[in-house]
C-alpha cells in the first residue's frame, strides 16, 4: 500500500468494517429469478462426450450470484483444473459470447472451455454449463484479506490493472462488453499469483450480477436485467471503481445503502463521490477521475489507460460540472438539489410522483432554482398534451409520469409502472419480468404506448446503435398488435431475446434455445403431458416464427384460422415443414401426439370411404414417426381434388335423381291435381270446338 506522504492529503481515512457483508454486495432482491426446489444430487453429466461435470462436487468459493460451481474433470487430461457454473434456468444467458471465447486464451480473461445444455438433476431441469479453466490461485479479494498477495503503489499498476485493461481490450476485439467486472469477479490462474484475469461474463444478461456501485450512475438505476447491453466506456467505469476497492484491499461503502450510493454520485459525480474522502495514492487520481467520468465522451478509454500506462502525459480532463439547484426541492423526506435524484425518487414513490408533476411548485423550482426554463417549458408542455388526450393512454397518470421523470433526466433508465431499463436492456429485462412474474402487462403497455420513443427523442447526443434499436422497437409494436399464434407478447420476448428458452410449458424444463432441438424436446415431452392439448402454443408458435429463418406465414394463418379443422391443419402443416427443412429423425412420440388430434381435419373430407381409409392409415405412419408424411397423408393435393370432384358429381347426381323421383314419384295430390287440370283442358277446347261448329250451322240455314 502506498505510504502517507504519497496519499492525497484532503480527506477522511474509511476504515475497513470490523465485521458486515463481503466487500461485494449481492444484487438486489428483484434480481432473484425462481428456480425450481433442490435435489438431491445424481450422476455425473458429460458434456460433449469429455467434460465430466461431478454433481455432488460444489465448489461454493467459485459460485457466481446467479450460477452455482461444480468441480469437472476432463477425460482427455486427468490433470487439468476445470470447473463448471450451472446457469440459473430460463435466464438468457450470452451465447455470443459463449461462441467467441471458446477454447481460446486471451490475455485478461479466464479461459472459457466450453458449454453445453445437459439434464441436471439437483435441479430437476434442463440447465445450461460453462466450463472454465479453474483459477489456482483464487479471488484476488481472498489472498488481499489473507495477505497472501501484496503490493506498492509503483507495482500496483503493472501487476493489478495492465492485465485488467488487457482483459477489457480481448473482450474488445469482438465488439463485446464485459459488463461483469468487480472485485470478487478478478483471479489468480496461478499459484504463484502472477495472473491476474477477469472472470465469467456469460451465464447472465450484462450487467444483471453487478451491484449499482460498480454501474454507471444511468445503467445502475434500472432493475438488473435492463442494465442493458453497454459498452467499452461502461467496463472501464467498473475498473475504476474495482480498482478503488482494490487500492484500499476493502469495499469502502459496505455501510452506505444502495440509495445512498447513488444519490452521492448523482449529486457529487461519480469520482467526488467515491474517490473524494478517500485518502488514495496520488498517482492512481488521474486515471480515477478519467475511469470515473460521468459524461461518456470524456471518459477514459483505452488508448487513455494504455497510454498511461506506458507513462505517457495524457490531455487534462474536462470536469462538466453538476446543476444543483440553490434551493432544494423537498420530496418524500428529501431535500433534493439536482432534478435528476428527483425525478428517481418520483419514479419510486409514484403516488405522490404523481401529485408533485402537476403542482406549479416543480415548475417554479427548475425555473429559478435550477434557471432551467426550457426544462420547465418542457414538462408544462407535457401537462398540456396529456391533458388534450384526457381519454387516451398519452393522457394517464402514469404515462405522464414516466414522460416528466425523462424531462428531468434524459439519461436515467426509462421507469414505468416500477418497470425501469436502459433503451438497449428492455429484453433481457422483459424476459426476467416473465420469469420473476409471469405477468407482461407493463412490458406490452411500454411497447403499445412507444414509450422508448420519449426517451430517444429527448436525447441531444447521437449514440450507436440508436437507429437500429428505434427500428427494433417498432418491429416490436408491429408484432404485439397482431394476436395469432406467432405474434402477440410472445413473439416480441422472444425476437429480442434470442437465448431465452422456449417458455411452453410442456418443454419449459428441456432448456430449448436453439430451433434444432424444438421438435425433439415436443417428441418427447408427448410421453408426460396430457396430449388431448395442442402440442402448439403460443409460445411455440412465436418461438419457431422467431428462430426459424424460412416463410412460415401461410402456416401460420392457417393455425390462426377459427375453425378447429384448419387451424389443425395449420398445426401439422408447421411441424411437418419444420421436420422436413430440418431434416429431423423420425418423431414417433409426436407423431402419435398429433395423430390423435386430427380428427377434425379427418372430417374435412366428404368421403366416409376415405376418413375411414385415413383413419386407417394413420397408425402405420405414427410408427414412422414421419410428420411430412402424416401431412401428405390428411391434405394431399390430388386426394382433396378427387374428393371435391366426386362430392360435385355426387350433389348433381342427387339433384337430378331428386328431381325425377319427384317428377314420377309425385304425392297423390299432385296426380288428382295433374288430371283436374288436364281435363279442365279437354272440356275447355271441346266447348269451343261445338260452339264453333254451331255457329257455322247456324249461317249456313240463314243464308238459304
Amino acid at each position: 500500500m502506498a505510504e502517507a506522504a504519497l496519499l492525497e492529503e484532503p480527506g477522511e481515512v474509511i476504515p475497513p468494517p470490523e465485521a458486515g457483508p463481503p466487500p461485494e454486495a449481492a444484487p438486489p432482491p428483484e434480481a432473484t429469478i425462481p428456480a425450481p426446489p433442490p435435489q438431491p444430487a445424481g450422476p455425473p453429466v458429460i458434456v460433449r462426450d469429455r467434460f465430466v461435470v461431478e454433481t455432488g462436487t460444489p465448489i461454493p468459493d467459485l459460485d457466481t450470484p446467479s450460477a452455482k460451481a461444480y468441480a469437472v474433470e476432463d477425460r482427455k487430461d486427468l490433470g487439468r483444473k476445470l470447473f463448471g457454473l450451472v446457469c440459473t434456468p430460463g435466464l438468457p444467458t450470452r451465447t455470443d459470447v459463449m461462441g467467441v471465447l471458446r477454447g481460446e486464451e486471451l490475455p485478461g480473461l479466464m479461459p472459457l472451455v466450453e458449454w453445453d445444455i445437459l439434464d441436471w438433476v439437483p435441479l430437476g431441469q434442463r440447465s445450461m454449463i460453462v466450463i472454465y479453466d479453474r483459477p489456482r490461485g483464487d479471488r484476488i479479494l481472498t489472498n488481499m484479506e489473507a495477505g497472501k498477495f501484496k503490493f506498492n503503489e509503483y507495482e500496483f499498476p503493472r501487476r493489478v490493472i495492465e492485465p485488467l485493461v488487457n482483459g477489457i481490450k480481448s473482450m474488445s476485439m469482438f465488439d463485446m462488453p464485459h459488463r461483469s467486472i468487480r472485485p470478487r469477479n478478478v483471479f489468480f490462474m496461478d499459484e504463484e499469483l502472477q495472473n491476474l484475469v477477469l472472470g465469467d461474463c456469460s451465464t447472465v444478461p450484462p450487467g444483471f450480477d453487478q451491484p449499482p456501485l460498480f454501474e454507471p450512475i444511468d445503467r445502475g438505476m434500472a432493475q438488473p436485467g435492463g442494465r442493458g447491453r453497454g459498452g467499452l466506456a461502461d467496463d472501464i467505469y467498473a475498473l475504476g471503481v474495482t480498482l478503488v476497492v482494490l487500492i484500499l484491499g476493502y469495499n469502502p461503502f459496505t455501510r452506505m445503502s444502495e440509495d445512498d450510493i447513488l444519490k452521492a454520485k448523482m449529486e457529487q459525480g461519480s469520482y467526488a463521490a467515491l474517490c473524494g474522502n478517500l485518502r488514495l495514492p496520488i498517482p492512481m487520481l488521474e486515471p480515477l477521475r478519467g475511469m470515473l467520468n460521468d459524461v461518456v465522451e470524456d471518459r477514459w478509454g483505452l488508448d487513455e489507460l494504455e497510454g498511461w500506462l506506458a507513462g505517457r502525459k495524457q490531455p487534462s480532463i474536462r470536469q462538466t460540472p453538476i446543476a444543483r439547484s440553490e434551493f432544494p426541492f423537498e420530496f418524500e423526506g428529501r431535500n433534493h438539489v439536482t432534478p435528476r435524484t428527483l425525478a428517481r425518487d418520483m419514479a419510486r414513490h409514484r403516488e405522490k410522483g404523481i401529485e408533485i408533476m402537476k403542482d406549479e411548485a416543480l415548475l417554479t423550482w427548475l425555473r429559478r432554482g435550477l434557471d432551467q426554463a426550457a426544462r420547465a417549458d418542457g414538462v408544462r408542455a407535457a401537462l398540456d398534451l396529456a391533458a388534450l388526450h384526457r381519454d387516451e393512454p398519452q393522457g394517464t397518470d402514469e404515462y405522464l409520469l414516466a414522460k416528466i421523470c425523462m424531462i428531468l433526466d434524459p439519461q436515467s433508465p426509462i421507469r414505468y409502472k416500477g418497470f425501469s431499463f436502459m433503451p438497449d436492456g428492455f429484453g433481457p429485462a422483459m424476459g426476467v419480468e416473465v420469469l420473476r412474474r409471469g405477468d407482461v402487462q407493463v412490458p406490452t403497455e411500454v411497447l403499445s404506448y412507444e414509450i422508448p420513443a420519449i426517451w430517444y427523442a429527448l436525447q441531444t447526443t447521437v449514440f450507436t446503435g440508436a437507429s437500429v434499436q428505434q427500428r427494433e422497437y417498432l418491429q416490436m409494436k408491429g408484432f404485439l398488435n397482431i394476436r395469432d399464434p406467432g405474434y402477440g407478447w410472445e413473439r416480441c420476448l422472444y425476437e429480442i431475446n434470442p437465448t431465452l428458452p422456449c417458455q411452453s410449458g410442456h418443454i419449459v424444463k428441456d432448456y430449448v434455445i436453439d430451433i434444432e432441438n424444438l421438435l425433439p424436446a415436443l417428441d418427447a415431452a408427448a410421453n408426460r403431458v396430457d396430449t388431448k392439448q395442442t402440442p402448439m402454443d403460443r409460445h411455440v408458435a412465436a418461438f419457431i416464427a422467431a428462430n426459424f429463418d424460412e416463410d412460415i406465414h401461410p402456416h401460420l394463418k392457417a393455425l390462426a384460422a377459427p375453425t378447429p379443422e384448419t387451424s389443425t391443419i395449420g398445426m401439422l402443416s408447421l411441424l411437418a415443414f419444420l421436420q422436413w427443412k430440418l431434416r429431423l429423425n423420425a418423431l414417433f412420440g409426436l407423431s402419435s401426439w398429433v395423430g390423435g388430434l386430427l380428427g377434425p381435419a379427418i372430417n374435412t373430407y366428404h368421403s366416409r370411404t376415405k376418413r375411414r381409409d385415413i383413419e386407417k392409415e394413420i397408425p402405420r405412419l405414427v410408427r414412422k414417426g414421419s410428420l411430412p408424411e402424416l401431412f401428405d397423408m390428411i391434405d394431399n393435393a390430388d386426394n382433396r381434388k378427387a374428393d371435391q370432384e366426386g362430392f360435385a358429381i355426387a350433389c348433381a347426381q342427387f339433384a337430378a335423381d331428386e328431381k325425377e323421383i319427384r317428377e314420377i314419384e309425385g304425392s297423390g295430390t299432385e296426380r288428382q291435381t295433374k288430371a283436374e287440370l288436364s281435363g279442365q283442358q279437354t272440356a275447355a277446347v271441346m266447348s269451343i270446338m261445338m260452339a264453333m261448329i254451331v255457329i257455322s250451322v247456324l249461317l249456313i240455314a240463314r243464308m238459304f
